[in-house]
Protein backbone atom coordinates (compact mmCIF):
# COMPACT_ATOMS: atom_id res chain seq x y z
CA UNK A 1 0.00 0.00 0.00
CA UNK A 2 1.34 3.41 -0.98
CA UNK A 3 1.15 6.13 1.65
CA UNK A 4 -0.19 5.48 5.12
CA UNK A 5 -2.89 6.55 7.54
CA UNK A 6 -1.60 9.74 9.18
CA UNK A 7 -2.95 10.43 12.66
CA UNK A 8 -2.46 14.19 12.46
CA UNK A 9 -4.79 14.51 9.45
CA UNK A 10 -8.62 14.59 9.65
CA UNK A 11 -9.84 11.01 9.28
CA UNK A 12 -11.81 11.58 6.08
CA UNK A 13 -8.80 13.19 4.42
CA UNK A 14 -6.58 10.29 5.47
CA UNK A 15 -8.75 7.75 3.70
CA UNK A 16 -9.37 9.88 0.63
CA UNK A 17 -5.64 10.57 0.20
CA UNK A 18 -4.68 6.91 0.62
CA UNK A 19 -7.33 6.07 -1.97
CA UNK A 20 -5.75 8.57 -4.38
CA UNK A 21 -2.19 7.43 -3.65
CA UNK A 22 -3.08 3.82 -4.49
CA UNK A 23 -5.52 4.64 -7.32
CA UNK A 24 -8.15 2.47 -5.64
CA UNK A 25 -11.39 2.85 -7.59
CA UNK A 26 -13.92 1.85 -4.90
CA UNK A 27 -14.04 2.13 -1.12
CA UNK A 28 -16.74 0.93 1.30
CA UNK A 29 -17.16 2.35 4.80
CA UNK A 30 -19.60 0.74 7.19
CA UNK A 31 -19.91 -0.34 10.82
CA UNK A 32 -17.89 -2.90 12.78
CA UNK A 33 -15.34 -3.62 10.09
CA UNK A 34 -12.33 -1.97 8.49
CA UNK A 35 -12.71 0.32 5.48
CA UNK A 36 -12.73 -1.91 2.41
CA UNK A 37 -11.58 -1.50 -1.17
CA UNK A 38 -12.46 -3.36 -4.35
CA UNK A 39 -9.65 -5.02 -6.33
CA UNK A 40 -11.05 -6.51 -9.54
CA UNK A 41 -14.33 -7.83 -8.09
CA UNK A 42 -12.96 -8.82 -4.66
CA UNK A 43 -13.43 -6.85 -1.42
CA UNK A 44 -10.21 -6.32 0.57
CA UNK A 45 -10.10 -4.86 4.08
CA UNK A 46 -7.67 -2.03 4.96
CA UNK A 47 -6.40 -3.04 8.39
CA UNK A 48 -2.98 -1.38 8.41
CA UNK A 49 -2.67 1.49 10.90
CA UNK A 50 -6.42 1.78 11.41
CA UNK A 51 -9.12 0.37 13.68
CA UNK A 52 -12.50 -1.06 12.82
CA UNK A 53 -15.19 1.54 12.21
CA UNK A 54 -18.06 1.99 14.63
CA UNK A 55 -21.32 3.87 14.06
CA UNK A 56 -19.84 7.15 15.31
CA UNK A 57 -16.77 6.83 13.04
CA UNK A 58 -18.96 6.16 10.01
CA UNK A 59 -21.26 9.07 10.81
CA UNK A 60 -18.32 11.47 11.27
CA UNK A 61 -16.75 10.37 8.01
CA UNK A 62 -20.03 10.74 6.09
CA UNK A 63 -20.86 14.15 7.52
CA UNK A 64 -17.33 15.48 6.94
CA UNK A 65 -17.76 15.23 3.16
CA UNK A 66 -21.26 16.72 2.82
CA UNK A 67 -22.84 20.12 3.37
CA UNK A 68 -25.58 20.95 5.88
CA UNK A 69 -28.16 20.94 3.08
CA UNK A 70 -26.96 17.56 1.83
CA UNK A 71 -27.21 16.22 5.37
CA UNK A 72 -30.81 17.44 5.61
CA UNK A 73 -31.60 15.79 2.25
CA UNK A 74 -29.95 12.57 3.38
CA UNK A 75 -31.93 12.40 6.62
CA UNK A 76 -35.15 13.09 4.75
CA UNK A 77 -34.67 10.72 1.79
CA UNK A 78 -32.37 8.18 3.50
CA UNK A 79 -30.11 8.17 0.44
CA UNK A 80 -27.72 10.68 -1.15
CA UNK A 81 -25.87 10.51 -4.47
CA UNK A 82 -23.31 13.25 -5.10
CA UNK A 83 -19.82 14.01 -6.35
CA UNK A 84 -17.04 16.14 -4.87
CA UNK A 85 -13.44 17.15 -5.44
CA UNK A 86 -10.61 16.47 -3.01
CA UNK A 87 -6.91 17.09 -3.68
CA UNK A 88 -7.69 17.86 -7.34
CA UNK A 89 -9.40 14.47 -7.80
CA UNK A 90 -13.07 13.80 -8.43
CA UNK A 91 -15.06 11.33 -6.31
CA UNK A 92 -18.55 9.95 -6.77
CA UNK A 93 -20.26 9.00 -3.52
CA UNK A 94 -23.40 7.32 -2.22
CA UNK A 95 -24.42 7.59 1.43
CA UNK A 96 -27.31 5.52 2.74
CA UNK A 97 -28.38 3.76 5.92
CA UNK A 98 -28.16 0.20 7.21
CA UNK A 99 -28.99 -1.04 10.70
CA UNK A 100 -29.92 2.53 11.69
CA UNK A 101 -26.51 4.00 10.83
CA UNK A 102 -24.60 5.40 7.87
CA UNK A 103 -22.83 3.47 5.13
CA UNK A 104 -20.65 5.12 2.48
CA UNK A 105 -19.57 3.96 -0.97
CA UNK A 106 -16.88 6.00 -2.75
CA UNK A 107 -15.73 5.83 -6.37
CA UNK A 108 -12.47 7.54 -7.40
CA UNK A 109 -12.77 8.84 -10.96
CA UNK A 110 -9.97 9.23 -13.46
CA UNK A 111 -7.82 12.33 -13.00
CA UNK A 112 -8.75 13.49 -16.51
CA UNK A 113 -11.68 12.75 -18.78
CA UNK A 114 -10.51 9.56 -20.51
CA UNK A 115 -10.35 9.60 -24.29
CA UNK A 116 -11.81 6.97 -26.59
CA UNK A 117 -8.25 6.05 -27.55
CA UNK A 118 -6.97 5.61 -23.99
CA UNK A 119 -9.94 3.34 -23.26
CA UNK A 120 -8.94 1.22 -26.30
CA UNK A 121 -12.38 1.57 -27.82
CA UNK A 122 -12.73 1.03 -31.59
CA UNK A 123 -13.11 3.91 -34.05
CA UNK A 124 -16.84 3.29 -34.38
CA UNK A 125 -17.29 5.01 -31.00
CA UNK A 126 -16.00 8.17 -32.68
CA UNK A 127 -17.74 7.62 -36.01
CA UNK A 128 -21.25 7.47 -34.56
CA UNK A 129 -20.89 10.97 -33.09
CA UNK A 130 -20.55 12.40 -36.60
CA UNK A 131 -24.25 11.88 -37.39
CA UNK A 132 -25.11 15.13 -35.60
CA UNK A 133 -28.47 13.86 -34.33
CA UNK A 134 -30.46 10.76 -33.27
CA UNK A 135 -29.94 8.41 -30.31
CA UNK A 136 -26.83 6.55 -29.03
CA UNK A 137 -27.09 4.14 -26.09
CA UNK A 138 -24.35 2.65 -23.91
CA UNK A 139 -25.71 -0.23 -21.84
CA UNK A 140 -24.59 -2.78 -19.29
CA UNK A 141 -24.78 -3.63 -15.59
CA UNK A 142 -23.52 -1.33 -12.85
CA UNK A 143 -19.74 -0.98 -13.06
CA UNK A 144 -19.35 -1.59 -16.79
CA UNK A 145 -17.78 1.76 -17.69
CA UNK A 146 -21.01 3.22 -19.09
CA UNK A 147 -20.44 6.68 -17.61
CA UNK A 148 -16.73 6.57 -18.49
CA UNK A 149 -17.48 5.61 -22.08
CA UNK A 150 -20.09 8.34 -22.45
CA UNK A 151 -17.69 10.88 -20.93
CA UNK A 152 -15.07 9.90 -23.52
CA UNK A 153 -17.60 10.34 -26.35
CA UNK A 154 -18.64 13.75 -25.05
CA UNK A 155 -14.96 14.70 -24.78
CA UNK A 156 -14.41 13.64 -28.40
CA UNK A 157 -17.30 15.82 -29.62
CA UNK A 158 -16.05 18.65 -27.41
CA UNK A 159 -12.56 18.45 -28.93
CA UNK A 160 -13.53 17.90 -32.57
CA UNK A 161 -16.69 19.94 -33.21
CA UNK A 162 -18.13 23.37 -32.52
CA UNK A 163 -21.23 22.27 -30.63
CA UNK A 164 -23.40 23.24 -27.67
CA UNK A 165 -23.38 20.25 -25.30
CA UNK A 166 -25.65 19.82 -22.27
CA UNK A 167 -25.15 16.97 -19.80
CA UNK A 168 -27.82 16.07 -17.24
CA UNK A 169 -26.30 13.97 -14.47
CA UNK A 170 -27.00 12.65 -10.99
CA UNK A 171 -24.37 13.50 -9.90
CA UNK A 172 -21.90 15.22 -12.24
CA UNK A 173 -18.92 12.88 -12.42
CA UNK A 174 -16.34 13.96 -14.98
CA UNK A 175 -15.95 17.73 -15.31
CA UNK A 176 -15.59 18.80 -18.94
CA UNK A 177 -13.70 21.95 -19.89
CA UNK A 178 -14.73 23.96 -22.93
CA UNK A 179 -12.69 23.03 -26.01
CA UNK A 180 -14.12 23.61 -29.48
CA UNK A 181 -17.57 23.16 -27.98
CA UNK A 182 -19.40 24.82 -25.11
CA UNK A 183 -20.24 22.24 -22.41
CA UNK A 184 -22.87 22.90 -19.74
CA UNK A 185 -23.28 20.30 -16.99
CA UNK A 186 -26.49 20.20 -14.98
CA UNK A 187 -26.77 18.22 -11.77
CA UNK A 188 -30.11 16.90 -10.56
CA UNK A 189 -31.32 18.68 -7.39
CA UNK A 190 -28.57 21.31 -7.64
CA UNK A 191 -29.24 22.83 -11.07
CA UNK A 192 -32.49 21.15 -12.11
CA UNK A 193 -35.33 19.45 -10.25
CA UNK A 194 -35.44 16.13 -12.12
CA UNK A 195 -34.65 14.51 -15.46
CA UNK A 196 -38.05 15.24 -16.99
CA UNK A 197 -37.83 18.94 -16.19
CA UNK A 198 -34.21 19.11 -17.35
CA UNK A 199 -35.07 17.49 -20.68
CA UNK A 200 -38.04 19.82 -21.21
CA UNK A 201 -35.85 22.84 -20.50
CA UNK A 202 -33.09 21.51 -22.75
CA UNK A 203 -35.40 21.75 -25.75
CA UNK A 204 -35.46 25.54 -25.20
CA UNK A 205 -31.69 25.88 -24.72
CA UNK A 206 -30.68 25.03 -28.31
CA UNK A 207 -28.16 22.26 -27.60
CA UNK A 208 -26.68 20.12 -30.35
CA UNK A 209 -25.77 17.26 -28.00
CA UNK A 210 -27.62 16.11 -24.87
CA UNK A 211 -26.32 13.48 -22.47
CA UNK A 212 -28.47 12.16 -19.67
CA UNK A 213 -28.18 9.10 -17.50
CA UNK A 214 -30.39 6.06 -17.61
CA UNK A 215 -33.73 6.22 -19.41
CA UNK A 216 -35.78 4.87 -16.51
CA UNK A 217 -39.37 5.85 -17.28
CA UNK A 218 -41.68 5.97 -20.28
CA UNK A 219 -41.67 9.78 -20.06
CA UNK A 220 -37.86 9.93 -20.21
CA UNK A 221 -37.75 7.51 -23.16
CA UNK A 222 -40.42 9.49 -25.02
CA UNK A 223 -38.53 12.72 -24.36
CA UNK A 224 -35.25 11.20 -25.57
CA UNK A 225 -36.87 9.97 -28.79
CA UNK A 226 -38.52 13.37 -29.36
CA UNK A 227 -35.22 15.18 -28.85
CA UNK A 228 -33.47 12.75 -31.20
CA UNK A 229 -36.13 13.31 -33.87
CA UNK A 230 -35.92 17.10 -33.58
CA UNK A 231 -32.27 17.40 -34.54
CA UNK A 232 -30.36 16.63 -31.33
CA UNK A 233 -27.71 14.00 -30.72
CA UNK A 234 -28.88 12.22 -27.55
CA UNK A 235 -26.64 9.91 -25.49
CA UNK A 236 -27.99 7.83 -22.63
CA UNK A 237 -27.79 4.48 -20.83
CA UNK A 238 -29.83 1.43 -19.85
CA UNK A 239 -29.06 -1.49 -17.55
CA UNK A 240 -29.38 -4.15 -20.27
CA UNK A 241 -27.10 -7.03 -21.27
CA UNK A 242 -27.29 -6.87 -25.09
CA UNK A 243 -28.44 -4.83 -28.05
CA UNK A 244 -31.44 -7.13 -28.50
CA UNK A 245 -32.46 -6.74 -24.86
CA UNK A 246 -32.00 -2.96 -25.08
CA UNK A 247 -34.41 -2.55 -28.00
CA UNK A 248 -36.88 -4.97 -26.42
CA UNK A 249 -36.72 -3.21 -23.03
CA UNK A 250 -37.48 0.19 -24.57
CA UNK A 251 -40.48 -1.11 -26.48
CA UNK A 252 -41.83 -3.19 -23.59
CA UNK A 253 -41.77 -0.16 -21.29
CA UNK A 254 -44.84 1.15 -23.12
CA UNK A 255 -48.43 -0.04 -23.14
CA UNK A 256 -49.32 -2.37 -26.01
CA UNK A 257 -51.29 0.36 -27.81
CA UNK A 258 -48.19 2.58 -27.98
CA UNK A 259 -45.60 -0.05 -28.89
CA UNK A 260 -46.04 0.10 -32.66
CA UNK A 261 -45.44 3.86 -32.69
CA UNK A 262 -42.38 3.47 -30.45
CA UNK A 263 -40.97 0.79 -32.77
CA UNK A 264 -41.29 3.18 -35.71
CA UNK A 265 -39.66 6.03 -33.79
CA UNK A 266 -36.84 3.80 -32.57
CA UNK A 267 -36.23 2.34 -36.04
CA UNK A 268 -35.82 5.86 -37.42
CA UNK A 269 -33.90 7.54 -34.59
CA UNK A 270 -31.55 4.92 -33.10
CA UNK A 271 -27.92 5.20 -34.24
CA UNK A 272 -26.11 2.56 -32.20
CA UNK A 273 -26.18 0.42 -29.06
CA UNK A 274 -22.93 -0.39 -27.26
CA UNK A 275 -23.43 -3.10 -24.61
CA UNK A 276 -20.48 -3.45 -22.25
CA UNK A 277 -19.24 -5.85 -19.59
CA UNK A 278 -16.11 -5.76 -17.42
CA UNK A 279 -14.48 -9.18 -17.00
CA UNK A 280 -11.92 -10.08 -14.35
CA UNK A 281 -8.53 -11.15 -15.69
CA UNK A 282 -7.16 -14.63 -15.09
CA UNK A 283 -4.58 -13.41 -12.58
CA UNK A 284 -7.26 -11.34 -10.75
CA UNK A 285 -5.16 -8.17 -11.03
CA UNK A 286 -7.35 -6.23 -13.41
CA UNK A 287 -10.41 -5.98 -15.61
CA UNK A 288 -10.96 -6.23 -19.37
CA UNK A 289 -13.81 -4.67 -21.31
CA UNK A 290 -15.96 -6.85 -23.56
CA UNK A 291 -18.45 -5.07 -25.79
CA UNK A 292 -21.33 -5.74 -28.15
CA UNK A 293 -21.82 -3.25 -30.97
CA UNK A 294 -25.03 -2.80 -32.97
CA UNK A 295 -25.29 -0.14 -35.67
CA UNK A 296 -28.79 0.69 -36.83
CA UNK A 297 -28.44 0.01 -40.56
CA UNK A 298 -31.33 -0.83 -42.91
CA UNK A 299 -31.39 -4.49 -41.82
CA UNK A 300 -31.62 -3.67 -38.11
CA UNK A 301 -34.13 -0.90 -38.74
CA UNK A 302 -36.42 -3.31 -40.63
CA UNK A 303 -36.24 -5.85 -37.80
CA UNK A 304 -37.31 -3.18 -35.31
CA UNK A 305 -40.19 -2.02 -37.53
CA UNK A 306 -41.42 -5.59 -38.13
CA UNK A 307 -40.92 -6.59 -34.47
CA UNK A 308 -38.51 -9.39 -35.44
CA UNK A 309 -36.18 -8.48 -32.59
CA UNK A 310 -35.02 -12.05 -31.96
CA UNK A 311 -33.11 -11.86 -35.26
CA UNK A 312 -30.95 -8.93 -34.13
CA UNK A 313 -28.02 -11.12 -32.90
CA UNK A 314 -27.89 -12.92 -36.28
CA UNK A 315 -27.85 -9.62 -38.18
CA UNK A 316 -25.07 -8.29 -35.93
CA UNK A 317 -22.97 -11.34 -36.85
CA UNK A 318 -23.72 -10.96 -40.57
CA UNK A 319 -22.75 -7.27 -40.68
CA UNK A 320 -19.32 -7.46 -39.09
CA UNK A 321 -17.96 -5.37 -41.98
CA UNK A 322 -19.93 -2.41 -40.54
CA UNK A 323 -18.07 -2.73 -37.22
CA UNK A 324 -20.86 -4.73 -35.60
CA UNK A 325 -20.08 -7.56 -33.22
CA UNK A 326 -21.65 -9.71 -30.55
CA UNK A 327 -20.08 -9.53 -27.11
CA UNK A 328 -18.94 -13.13 -27.63
CA UNK A 329 -16.34 -11.92 -30.15
CA UNK A 330 -14.44 -10.06 -27.42
CA UNK A 331 -14.97 -12.94 -24.99
CA UNK A 332 -13.39 -15.40 -27.45
CA UNK A 333 -10.48 -13.03 -28.05
CA UNK A 334 -9.82 -12.67 -24.31
CA UNK A 335 -9.95 -16.44 -23.83
CA UNK A 336 -7.56 -17.10 -26.70
CA UNK A 337 -5.12 -14.57 -25.24
CA UNK A 338 -5.32 -16.33 -21.86
CA UNK A 339 -6.66 -13.22 -20.15
CA UNK A 340 -9.89 -14.58 -18.66
CA UNK A 341 -10.95 -17.95 -17.25
CA UNK A 342 -13.74 -20.25 -18.42
CA UNK A 343 -15.58 -19.55 -15.17
CA UNK A 344 -15.46 -15.82 -15.89
CA UNK A 345 -16.72 -15.96 -19.46
CA UNK A 346 -19.53 -18.40 -18.61
CA UNK A 347 -20.89 -15.74 -16.26
CA UNK A 348 -21.07 -13.02 -18.86
CA UNK A 349 -21.48 -14.44 -22.37
CA UNK A 350 -25.03 -13.86 -23.59
CA UNK A 351 -24.77 -17.03 -25.69
CA UNK A 352 -22.17 -19.52 -24.37
CA UNK A 353 -22.86 -21.80 -27.38
CA UNK A 354 -21.40 -19.17 -29.74
CA UNK A 355 -18.24 -18.99 -27.63
CA UNK A 356 -17.82 -22.77 -27.52
CA UNK A 357 -18.31 -23.10 -31.29
CA UNK A 358 -15.76 -20.34 -31.98
CA UNK A 359 -13.18 -21.94 -29.69
CA UNK A 360 -13.64 -25.37 -31.30
CA UNK A 361 -13.11 -24.07 -34.85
Amino acid sequence: MKGKILEDYPFSEQLLQVMIDNEWTDMFITNWTYPCIKISWDIVKIDEGIKKMNALDTMRFAESIISHKQRDDLLKKRNLDFAFTFSARRFRCNISFQMWSYMVVLRLLSADVPSIDTLWLPEIYKDVTKVGQWLILVTGPTGSWKSTTLASMVDYVNAEYNKHIITIEDPVEYVHHHKKSVVEQKEIWKDVLDYKTALMWAMRQTPNVILFWEMRTTEEIEMALTLAETGHLVLSTLHTRSAYQTVSRIIDTFESGQQNQIRLQLADSLVAVFSQRLLRTMDWTGLKLAKEIMINNSAVSNLIRENDLHQIPSVIQMWARESMQLIEKDVVDLIQRWLITEEEWLKYANNPKVVKEALNN
